[in-house]
């Protein structure tokens, strides 16, 4: 349990059965005598994305929330879902792709990502902030179109990801990228 007086940016706390983050806080002294201190909290449902806007009497007590982060590597796709499996236990889970979304091209033999459970449901997952990836095909660009320093060529990844990359990156070439944005980070 911890207090109201405890909240910070950052931190967590369970509130009518979810899981909630919180983005903002901000301490209200009422210049009533014997009035209460306010705690207003601004947070983000770790479940479903939701805001709220909160006002709690300072020093009342919440709940912590069970979660729990934990590192998996993807293993194969299996239906409409895709097995991962925990690094430290080896235990296997199957997620609908439909959680990963637009995300689940990344998804190759081998690659790791964070998920965060709450009370044994996974309810969400975090993508590394860079990966390692090989170009499989690379559009040429206008010669002569060199001038600003800045020009792109449309480059196919390996996963089949199309993204934006410098001329000079060829085909087979091994690149940085952003997964989060699908941007071209650097050369390897």
């Amino acid at each position: 349990m911890i207090t109201t007086n405890d909240l910070k940016k950052g931190a967590r706390f369970e509130h009518e059965g979810a899981p909630w983050h919180v983005m903002e806080v901000s301490v209200h002294n009422p210049s009533a005598r014997g009035a209460a201190t306010l705690v207003k909290v601004k947070s983000r449902n770790l479940k479903t994305g939701q805001v709220l806007l909160k006002t709690f009497k300072s020093g009342e007590m919440l709940a912590l929330p069970n979660l729990e982060k934990m590192t998996v590597q993807y293993l194969y796709p299996e239906g409409d879902d895709l097995v991962f499996m925990d690094q430290e236990t080896y235990e296997q889970y199957n997620l609908p792709s439909t959680l990963l979304g637009e995300d689940a091209p990344w998804m190759t033999d081998g690659f790791e990502l964070e998920l965060l459970r709450y009370n044994g449901e996974v309810i969400s997952y975090e993508l590394p902030s860079s990966l390692v990836v090989t170009i499989r095909s690379v559009e040429q660009g206008a010669k002569g179109d060199t001038a600003s320093g800045k020009v792109l060529s449309r480059g196919v990844l390996e996963n089949g990801i199309e993204i934006m990359v410098p001329t000079f990156v060829k085909e087979g070439s091994q690149i940085k990228v952003d997964p989060t944005t699908n941007t071209y980070l650097g050369r390897v």
